[in-house]
């Protein structure tokens, strides 16, 4: 399988940016992949959970520092620019 088309090398090649990641029960985080493993289970430093108002716009809800996010919870990642 290609790197493009393997989610897991894809991820490793953006070790220590700066990722969102939607949770299935709708919860968002952001911050610094560090870590993922075959399982996309992750680990981000400098972790924060986003709460969105009314009007779209994003707030902090909670500063957490590093988590670990289990790989079947993922609903989406999303790796910024």
């Amino acid at each position: 399988m290609s790197d493009e088309k393997n989610p897991i090398k894809a991820l490793e090649q953006h070790l220590g940016n700066v990722v969102s990641i939607k949770l299935k029960d709708e919860r968002i985080f952001r911050g610094r992949l560090t870590r993922c493993d075959v399982y996309m289970n992750l680990t981000m430093a400098d972790a924060e959970e986003l709460d969105y108002d009314e009007e779209g716009s994003t707030q902090v809800k909670a500063k957490y520092g590093e988590i670990l996010l289990r790989g079947n919870n993922i609903l989406w990642i999303q790796i910024s620019e």
